[in-house]
């Protein structure tokens, strides 16, 4: 498979468009405190990285289909990987397309108000999605920990890198948002602070990943330490 991918420029590509969403929902959020009235502005719903169904939800998903079909083509160079590697590397694709889809349809939100019913939702578990997931990742870490320990050092560590930076926004902030949420509302400049850095540590924490599949892809490099 000859797959030629000019690596540096489709990531300084979607960095850039990473930062100017950032910026604009920066700029959105300093007229909003200043103003005091979102409604009076149509584009703040259409930017802002905490609502639903807008430019930033469609690219942070669009973030996540390239990576799931990143996992795919890896999973299809047979010559490249190990042997067995292949249903991994699938999962992962599936993974992430999935992440995709709940990106837009928001599926831990409801998963979050099925978990609420077993749950009290106040203070870090305001938005009880995040059990359910934490449990999921856990799981997902387990169950892929023997293959990625497989890996050569540095794309191990790489892929280590990428999950951090993704997690400490996905749940880290999440944790410390519902629990600004459950305490003073959604209303406060801490609140969105937080939601603001949650978002873009996602967003970069993908496109970190997708920097290390194309490199993977491009170099053919090898993924697999040797065996002892």
């Amino acid at each position: 498979m000859n797959i030629t991918l000019k690596r540096k420029q489709i990531i300084r590509f979607l960095s850039l468009i990473a930062l100017i969403l950032i910026g604009i929902h920066i700029i959105i959020l300093s007229i909003y405190y200043y103003v005091g009235d979102p409604k009076v502005f149509g584009f703040v719903r259409m930017f802002d990285l905490d609502m639903e169904r807008n430019v930033p939800t469609l690219f942070s998903s669009a973030l996540l289909m390239i990576s799931g079909f990143l996992f795919y083509l890896l999973a299809n160079m047979s010559s490249e990987i190990e042997k067995g590697s292949r249903p991994y590397w699938i999962g992962l694709s599936l993974i992430f397309t999935f992440l995709a889809f709940d990106e837009s349809a928001k599926i831990h939100e409801k998963i979050g108000d099925f978990t609420e019913r077993f749950v009290d939702a106040s203070g870090f578990l305001h938005y009880p999605w995040v059990i359910s997931y934490s449990i999921l990742v856990l799981v997902l870490a387990s169950f892929y920990m023997k293959f990625f320990l497989k890996m050569d050092k540095k794309i191990f560590w790489s892929f280590i890198g990428a999950a951090t930076i993704f997690l400490s926004g996905a749940i880290g902030f999440e944790l410390l948002g519902a629990n600004e949420s459950s305490m003073h509302g959604t209303k406060g400049a801490l609140y969105s602070t937080y939601y603001t850095i949650e978002e873009t540590l996602e967003m970069f924490g993908v496109i970190y990943l997708i920097h290390i599949l194309l490199g993977l892809l491009d170099n053919k490099s090898v993924v697999f330490k040797a065996e002892d």
